[in-house]
């Protein structure tokens, strides 16, 4: 049980690390976990590879302005 554990907390460590929430410390600790252990390498890498397909390959669809401003004014009436 404590190895899941400490396997979800390193993912969730990794996935605070893409979206930029880490501070210093904590970013140092986990790259150097990362370049000293194989296993945290590759659930490392495979994290950003994950993401860079997904920003390579997930498009949002266009919005017209006129259905901004709509929402807008609606926002307003409320």
């Amino acid at each position: 049980m404590e190895k899941s554990s400490n396997l979800h907390d390193l993912q969730h460590k990794i996935s605070l690390f893409f979206d930029n929430e880490l501070c210093d410390s904590d970013k140092r600790d986990l790259l150097h976990k990362v370049n000293s252990d194989p296993h945290c390498s590759k659930i490392f890498n495979k994290e950003k590879n994950f993401r860079e397909f997904i920003k390579k390959n997930v498009k949002r669809p266009e919005v017209s302005s006129d259905l901004i401003q709509s929402i807008r004014d609606r926002i307003r009436i409320i």
